[in-house]
């Protein structure tokens, strides 16, 4: 059974698909400002935090069509807007290519895309590990860590590692958010989504742009200016390497502009990869740009 949260009007109206590994307590915030005229559906897949753990593989198809289980149980309109974050956003486009029926608009927050294996294919594996790009690692260090008993160590680490860094949170949402990264089926599942989002067998059975819906696709990217500083900063990386690899990843995330006739890109002036937590009110805009489209 899915855990999930609606903010406001009790019949949904967006729907939002969060990245990988994020928990409910991430979003709150902006479920809480978008509820002041919306019905927000804010769920935790299956294997993460509170969800119980689903005996089906951690595909893209899967995760869409265990939300629309979820959505048949829950009232809502007979079309929603859905938002997706990081990795989610795989999870969002999947979803709207599958169910365009119900669909009125995409928002992409920094999305996956399925062209996010171009970081393992054009960079060296030196290259990729100072990226930042490869994501897998971070899990299997989490669990480890935790399998021997390290759980207070690695609590004390990640409370200064994203989302933290970006944003404030209530004790309460800060030690559900904690809680999760010690968790061995939520790292796990972490793993096998991670895992999945990147092998070719999997995305090449995806909606395809060729297929897509033409439906109102708002993509939100990062401020590359601000990515590189943070790239150089924390990844200890050159500026050349670190614009290298921003241009990479715009690049990957555009692809989405190629699914839609009514697609528009926005880039964030101040975010980086947390842009609901930075810039909320980009995706106040993005909701009021779907509804003129549509």
């Amino acid at each position: 059974m899915n855990n999930y949260k609606i903010f406001g009007n009790k019949t949904v109206d967006i729907v939002i698909e969060m990245g990988l590994g994020a928990c409910i307590a991430e979003w709150e915030s902006l479920a809480r400002k978008l509820s002041e005229d919306h019905g927000v559906l804010v769920y935790e897949r299956a294997g993460i935090n509170h969800s119980d753990k689903s005996d089906k593989a951690r595909t893209p198809m899967n995760i869409a069509k265990e939300l629309m289980n979820l959505l048949d149980e829950i009232p809502h309109y007979e079309k929603l807007v859905v938002i997706g974050h990081s990795q989610g956003g795989l999870y969002a486009a999947e979803f709207c290519g599958i169910y365009p029926e119900i669909v009125k608009g995409l928002i992409l927050l920094d999305p996956l895309s399925i062209e996010d294996n171009r970081f393992k294919k054009e960079l060296t594996a030196k290259e990729l590990k100072k990226s930042g790009a490869d994501k897998s690692k971070n899990f299997n260090v989490l669990e480890t860590l935790t399998k021997f008993g390290m759980k207070g160590l690695v609590k004390k680490a990640m409370c200064q590692a994203p989302p933290f860094y970006y944003a404030s949170f209530s004790e309460e949402q800060k030690e559900d958010i904690l809680n999760s990264l010690v968790n061995i089926t939520h790292l796990r599942t972490c793993r096998e989504e991670y895992r999945l989002a990147h092998d070719d067998a999997v995305l090449s059975n995806m909606v395809s742009k060729d297929n897509y819906p033409d439906i109102p696709i708002i993509l939100v990217t990062h401020s590359s200016e601000e990515a590189i500083k943070e790239n150089m900063e924390f990844g200890r990386n050159s500026r050349p390497f670190a614009v290298r690899i921003e241009q990479l990843w715009q690049e990957i995330m555009k692809v989405y502009l190629g699914y839609s006739e009514k697609a528009i890109w926005i880039q964030a002036k101040k975010s980086t990869h947390y842009i609901h937590l930075t810039e909320p009110e980009i995706i106040v805009e993005s909701l009021n740009k779907v509804e003129r489209i549509y």
